[in-house]
């Protein structure tokens, strides 16, 4: 297609319709010297007209119009170069009676005559008035002979009603036509259409030509037809075209339109065309940044409420903001792109979410760590809190921009640009947040935590600005988090295991009924429509581009007719190759010629009339009687113009003649050739322009050559039918190449195939980018857990996710257009997040059963990934009063995919994991130990021992037995933790949960600890302060003891602490087990 636009377009100045450039020059003076005489003649005859009106005005009148009046009751015919209302009747009934079309004048001239901008922009008559709008009360009234729609009866709507009635059948079998009413000079006559005498037409259907504007321009087709066929008569849509120029002029009117009330009185307005559409759309683009603003504010009050402060969270916001920054600095300089789609502007609500899901996992881990015991300086909590949250943070930003970047697979342009600017912006989000959030909170901690919050005189009961910036939400947070410990630790892990067999019957039959809709009934279609939705549906320009505009005679022709069967075009001479910028459409690049082609020989000569035959004998061919002037165009020029006598009177046409015998030598061939187009051009009916098929020169040869035809077959939006005639005939022109001459067999077909080009691209590329994306959520969901059946009912649980979310959106009436596209791709990167981190935490829970490592990982991930969730969400919902079509569905989409996903993690995919997930070290891989290189000598051991967080759980606190030293991974203690390695027997199945109490080895007092132990072992408590009977037991806690860290000599190397070993191998260090 771009090499066949290059060549039509003459992109690169290479190829021309002459063999020479003063020839083309000349041509074209000639040509401009015959329009500037055609303006010359219409500027003498409106003098005339003016001329005309003056000397009718004193005998002009009021009730009844005089011809010369006539000629002036509109200014002009309607044309779709005005802007246009399109009315329907509120209660229902029919638009052509009194009532509504005064309705109509009344909206006119209340609403519109009496606005600024209508009158300041309007088209202006002789006497400096706005012209009338090409209304269908207007129309009546010309032909009733009344002075305006107002005057309108219905005794003058039953006449003309009449005229209608006897001239439809005419204006159905095309017979009617926009001239039938002949007068060149006259208000009402078409100079875009050829001459129409239309013989045998009655005076009342060709009068003024008004009823063929009347049922061609402002009533709908299914009226015309009612008409022709004598029923019964219901006008549902009429459109009044108003005397203003569709332009960047109008969009103050079309605002202030767009403002008033819907409906007025009985009639209602229901569709628009200004000409103004993606003008527009360039300033709600911009204006709808508020509601991307209004969900960056939602989002920054809950960060505030779950950071408990103000700074961090504006180092966030500053943070997310800055990687869009960064983004367009390297999309735009270091890239080169320079071509910036409207559909990057959908980056920033995706990193709005990620930003927040980033900062609720550092400063989770962040406040787990500082408020362990001996947690060291701030540095070493930064250090700890890097090292387990970075992990969690790649894992997302990974799975994100490997989603986006697979778009970049698609030819789509804007796709491709789209996924750099956004793949690209998470990456750099991840770097900000592992290096600028950290930074921000060491400055915090350093010197601005100096809030009244943490004095003293916060309780003095002086409540000042700080005390509400600081205070309150330690409060809610508080609350909030007593709350949530209840419900994620208690309630929603019992909820989820009871019913784990409904989950998965329910989840997985949604799943199931996902597949059907999407591939079976009703099946994700492609695009349907050339045309490209900006804005929502219910919107009045995008009502007249995809509901009501077809419904109108003119555009329906404007539609279809232009292009009613498909073309078929073979070129020669250039190679189908688009070297232009893939990622700026505006750079096309140049030319690529075939230096094997020429046209001039006398075998390419011969073939070439031949294949012409043999195309014309095809199945595909659309039969026509005679000879096309430029359909082979070698065919005009070999049977006619090399036959012509070689004198004619003074005229000497050697040796472009009869005397020249077929096939034509080199220099005759090219000679005549250049004769003939020039003469070509010359001819009266004929349009010989740089659409017309035929040579191409450069450099006075022939560099390029194409034919064209007319094939049987309709155009099409669908792509089942184009893919199938595509095929055909491109298969029959490529064996057609093979039989023919060496310097013509390089030949290759194009039609109209624009569309059908987007529709295979979205076809092909949207499956592939998704495969793409879908192997590095598998690669990623194995290296993060590290077992295999997690990864698997992670991968069945994505897709699953994915399943529901589009067929969802399929059941909404999307199709798979560029934005769906995108968002279908990005889906498995945002789906995978909750999962993966359900499936962590079941890797590395500290239990053993299934049933607890499914409580464990509800219970530690379950609040993160609701905040998670809930902020996406409430950033999608935010967007949905957007009129940018893209703002508003990519909300529907967040919605839709955070809360299936959030749904699906937690009840199917947990539901799995409690009915075969893996147990013990099933299907378990570890990384490889690093202990042989280490040196001999133990170094010093940091005892610090954190339980857990909800990012990365602590395997600190009830060791699991296959849990190795080496592993280094996104859920083990935030500091290393020497565990000792050669009391690794087996636990028995039959277990019960018995609270124990043993001495703190590092206070000596004594702790109570849950201690899972084996039913047939017996084992002795101690209470607090109390020594047991048993003997064993006393003498057990008799030799404890413990060296004590000098708070002097932090750094110093000190003693391991005393264990103690049960009979159920669980050994109590530092009042945990490890």
């Amino acid at each position: 297609m771009v090499a066949y636009d290059n060549l039509i377009k003459n992109n690169d100045e290479n190829v021309n319709l002459l063999p020479y450039v003063k020839m083309y020059k000349e041509n074209l003076i000639e040509r401009i010297r015959n329009k500037s005489k055609e303006r010359k003649r219409q500027k003498e005859k409106k003098k005339k007209k003016k001329k005309l009106r003056l000397s009718s005005k004193t005998s002009k009148n009021s009730s009844k119009l005089e011809y010369d009046s006539d000629e002036n009751f509109f200014c002009g015919i309607p044309d779709k170069a005005y802007a246009r209302l399109v009315f329907g009747s509120a209660d229902g009934s029919s638009l052509y009676s009194a009532e509504n079309l005064h309705n109509l004048c009344l909206m006119e001239s209340s609403w519109l005559h009496k606005k600024k901008d209508y009158r300041s922009n309007c088209i202006k008559s002789m006497s400096h008035t706005c012209c009338r709008s090409w209304s269908l009360g207007n129309y009546v009234a010309l032909l009733s002979n009344k002075s305006g729609c107002m005057e309108v009866t219905e005794d003058d709507l039953n006449q003309v009603l009449n005229t209608l009635e006897m001239c439809a059948p005419f204006y159905s079998n095309y017979s009617l036509g926009p001239n039938c009413h002949f007068a060149p000079d006259a208000w009402f006559y078409s100079y875009d259409h050829i001459l129409d005498h239309c013989p045998g037409i009655p005076h009342q259907c060709t009068q003024y030509n008004a009823v063929y504007h009347i049922l061609h321009y402002l009533t709908d087709s299914s009226f015309s037809k009612q008409l022709a066929q004598n029923n019964k008569l219901s006008l549902k849509y009429t459109i009044t075209f108003l005397p203003v120029a569709g332009s960047s002029s109008t969009i103050d009117l079309y605002k202030y339109i767009e403002s008033l009330p819907r409906q007025y009185q009985t009639v209602e307005i229901v569709g628009a065309d200004f000409g103004i559409k993606h003008i527009l759309f360039e300033e709600y683009l911009m204006s709808d940044t508020k509601w991307l603003s209004a969900a960056g504010a939602a989002i920054f009050i809950f960060m505030w409420l779950y950071s408990s402060s103000i700074f961090i969270t504006c180092m966030t916001f500053l943070a997310m903001f800055g990687s869009l920054e960064v983004a367009y600095f390297l999309y735009m300089f270091v890239f080169e792109i320079k071509f910036f789609p409207y559909m990057n502007m959908v980056t920033v609500i995706i990193m709005i979410g990620i930003g927040a899901d980033d900062m609720f996992i550092y400063c989770k881990v962040w406040h787990l760590s500082k408020s362990e015991k001996n947690n060291g300086t701030l540095e070493k909590i930064v250090s700890d809190t890097l090292r387990h949250a970075t992990l969690s943070m790649l894992v997302t930003s990974l799975t994100t921009s490997a989603a986006f970047y697979s778009n970049y697979i698609s030819d789509i342009t804007a796709l491709q640009c789209f996924s750099i600017y956004a793949g690209t912006a998470v990456f750099c989000n991840f770097v900000l947040m592992i290096t600028w959030i950290p930074a921000s909170i060491m400055a915090y901690k350093k010197w601005c935590n100096f809030c009244v919050c943490h004095s003293p005189d916060m309780y003095s009961g002086n409540k000042n600005v700080c005390y509400y910036l600081c205070k309150i939400p330690y409060k809610l947070y508080y609350l909030i988090t007593d709350w949530s410990r209840i419900f994620f630790e208690k309630i929603l892990p019992c909820f989820v295991i009871r019913f784990r067999y409904l989950w998965l019957f329910i989840y997985g039959s949604l799943g199931i009924c996902g597949v059907i809709v999407i591939f079976y009934n009703p099946r994700l279609k492609l695009p349907s429509s050339k045309k490209f939705q900006v804005f929502s549906s219910n919107h009045l320009l995008e009502k007249y581009d995809f509901e009501l505009g077809e419904l109108f005679g003119f555009e329906k022709t404007e539609n279809t007719n232009d292009i009613p069967l498909l073309p078929i075009t073979v070129i020669w001479g250039i190679h189908p190759i688009d070297n232009g910028d893939r990622l700026d459409p505006s750079k096309k690049g140049s030319l690529v010629f075939d230096s094997a082609f020429d046209l001039t020989t006398e075998n390419a000569q011969k073939w070439i009339l031949e294949f012409c035959q043999r195309l014309r004998r095809s199945d595909f061919y659309l039969k026509s009687s005679g000879i096309q002037l430029t359909n082979c165009f070698l065919e005009n020029f070999v049977y006619e113009y090399m036959r012509q006598p070689c004198r004619v009177e003074t005229t000497d046409n050697t040796p472009c003649c009869n005397e020249t015998k077929f096939p034509f030598s080199r220099a005759v061939f090219s000679h005549c050739l250049s004769r003939y187009i020039v003469a070509l051009q010359k001819t009266p009916g004929v349009i010989y322009s740089a659409y017309s098929p035929g040579p191409r020169f450069s450099n006075g040869q022939i560099s390029a050559f194409f034919i064209e035809f007319l094939s049987n077959e309709p155009y099409s939006q669908s792509y089942e039918k184009m893919s199938s005639f595509y095929q055909r005939i491109n298969q029959w022109v490529t064996e057609e190449m093979v039989q023919a001459p060496a310097e013509m067999r390089n030949g290759w077909l194009i039609s109209d195939l624009a569309f059908y080009d987007l529709q295979r691209s979205l076809a092909t590329g949207t499956p592939l980018a998704m495969g793409v994306s879908l192997a590095v959520a598998a690669v990623v969901a194995f290296f993060t857990t590290l077992n295999v059946l997690i990864t698997l009912y992670a991968i069945l649980c994505i897709s699953c996710i994915i399943a529901v979310t589009i067929g969802t959106l399929v059941l909404l009436g999307w199709e798979l257009n560029i934005l769906e596209s995108v968002v279908i791709t990005v889906a498995i990167g945002m789906s995978i997040d909750f999962t993966l981190h359900y499936g962590v935490a079941y890797r590395l829970s500290p239990d053993l059963d299934r049933e607890m490592r499914v409580a464990c990982s509800v219970g530690r991930m379950g609040s993160a990934v609701a905040m998670a969730a809930l902020t996406t969400f409430l950033a999608g919902s935010l967007m949905m009063p957007s009129t940018v079509l893209a703002y508003k569905k990519f909300g529907i989409f967040l919605m839709l995919i955070i809360s299936i996903g959030w749904v699906y993690s937690t009840f199917f995919f947990q539901s799995l994991l409690r009915t075969l997930g893996p147990q013990g070290g099933f299907g378990q891989f570890h990384w490889p130990s690093s202990d042989c290189c280490s040196p001999s000598r133990r170094k010093h051991v940091d005892k610090t021992v954190y339980a857990f967080s909800e990012s990365t759980l602590s395997s600190s606190s009830t060791s699991y037995p296959n849990h190795t030293i080496s592993e280094i991974h996104e859920l083990e203690p935030l500091t290393e933790v020497y565990e000792p390695q050669s009391h690794s027997r087996p636990h028995s199945h039959a277990r019960i949960r018995q609270k124990t109490v043993y001495a703190d080895l590092s206070t000596g007092y004594p702790l109570e600890a849950e201690v899972i132990v084996p039913k047939r072992e017996t084992y002795v408590k101690f209470e607090s302060g109390v020594k047991d009977q048993s003997e064993e037991s006393s003498d057990m806690t008799s030799d404890r003891e413990h060296e004590r860290i000098n708070p002097e000599k932090k750094d110093e190397v000190v003693k391991e602490p005393k264990t103690m070993v049960l009979e159920s191998d669980v050994i109590i260090q530092n009042g945990a087990e490890a």
